[in-house]
């Protein structure tokens, strides 16, 4: 998956500075038989790119990303559409105090590990890379779902599938109309991946020490700033479940993330109450706040956005403006 991950970031448009994308690579990519990636399964690949995987676009239909029209099939806005940013309670505690407090509530709880080692885990999830029939649709937000299934042995069966497009105002609508509809007729893709490679650190159990975890969540990163931190916990939880002691020290982790700010309460794309914690990065190329949303009773994860906050780079949006958005369903 680097290759892979190493041609979508040369053609983010999100990259100020974005080189053209590797012809050599991108023969490469299209050369490789499809289960020779599909057996590492989604541990390491981008939230941004499982629509990508669904459709099947990293093999045959990769070649299509040059040569298509990446913002529509006619008229698209002059600014992308992007979700609705949350709103936060104002509050002044400190991070560091209302991590330990959600902690100190969740390691007292009973274990909740699945009874026959089977889990399920559902994500809603939405990026302004998000492609849909090789087509970057800037004029509608269409969120995707991923469903995975796992095994007690580790090996993964999912499915992905789009959601109805979704609109601010009536005007948004007929933009998208009149651009195409891109994304009107529901797409689904489903795969599975073998037995993940134990001998991998990031396959192994979650640590339940601050630092262990720490250790855990820096595996895979070049470098280990707040914002690294911050999508390594997204993408860690895309399929575990952590038990209380596991989330406890994830929390515990947390309060050592420099710069790291409580938001207070406040109310993810499901409608549920969280504590919010963010940080300021530019991780990934452009200055941008990451947000963690968690459960105050019992530590779960329940959302994790990323907005631009000062500079949109080459992206036709504006600013401040959501352009990543995972909201975590289950994980039972």
């Amino acid at each position: 998956m680097r290759e892979v991950d190493e041609l979508f970031r040369s053609m983010d448009p999100g990259q100020a500075r974005a080189a053209e994308p590797d012809e050599a690579l991108l023969s490469r990519i299209i050369a490789t038989p499809r289960a020779a990636t599909a057996s590492r399964g989604i541990r390491g690949m981008s939230r941004r790119n499982w629509l990508l995987a669904g459709m099947s676009v990293v093999t045959a239909a990769a070649i299509g990303f040059v040569a298509s029209d990446l913002f529509g099939t006619t008229a698209q806005p002059a600014y992308a559409v992007t979700p609705r940013p949350l709103t936060y309670s104002s509050t002044e505690a400190p991070a560091s105090r209302a991590l330990e407090e959600i902690a100190a509530r969740t390691e007292k709880l009973p274990l909740d590990a699945p009874v026959d080692g089977s889990q399920r885990f559902v994500q809603d999830s939405w990026s302004l890379s998000t492609r849909v029939d090789g087509i970057q649709v800037t004029s509608a937000v269409i969120p995707e779902r991923r469903i995975t299934w796992k095994k007690p042995d580790g090996s993964e069966k999912w499915t992905v599938q789009t959601q109805k497009p979704q609109f601010q105002s009536d005007k948004q609508r007929e933009v998208w109309e009149n651009a195409g509809s891109v994304g009107a007729t529901p797409q689904k893709y489903s795969d599975s991946s073998g037995r993940p490679d134990t001998s991998d650190e990031r396959n192994q159990e979650a640590p339940t020490d601050p630092r262990a975890m720490r250790h855990w969540l820096d595996l895979g990163y070049e470098t280990h700033g707040p914002g690294e931190t911050f999508d390594s916990v997204s993408e860690r939880l895309l399929d575990r479940s952590f038990s209380p002691g596991q989330r406890a020290a994830l929390l515990r982790t947390l309060k050592s993330v420099p710069g790291i700010e409580y938001r207070g309460r406040t109310k993810d794309r499901a409608g549920r109450t969280g504590d919010a914690f963010s940080v300021t990065s530019a991780y990934g190329g452009l200055p941008k706040l990451q947000t963690l949303v968690f459960d105050p009773d019992d530590g779960r994860l329940l959302s994790y956005e990323e907005e631009l906050t000062s500079d949109a780079g080459k992206l036709n949006v504006r600013i401040p403006a959501v352009t990543l958005y995972v909201t975590y369903l289950i994980d039972a």
